[in-house]
């Protein structure tokens, strides 16, 4: 039974409170979790702003080269 409650629950004991209690999960293993478990939406959503930043990135070099090119 001890088992049971440790591995599979995940509940601790709290000696202050005197008590068995569920841990709470802090908000990276959260998101790691949701990545896990939606891997394609995951991948989709870092093309997407990587694709983005790199957009900006182009579209701030060209700007900059129009702004020092010399026309007649």
């Amino acid at each position: 039974m001890e088992y049971a409650k440790d591995e599979i629950f995940k509940i601790t004991y709290n000696s202050r409170v005197n008590r068995l209690q569920i841990p709470k999960e802090n908000w990276k293993s959260r998101v790691i979790q949701k990545v896990k478990k939606h891997k394609f939406m995951s991948l989709i959503i870092i093309l997407f702003i990587m694709f983005s930043c790199i957009n900006f990135f182009l579209i701030y070099h060209f700007m900059k080269i129009l702004q020092t090119a010399s026309f007649i």
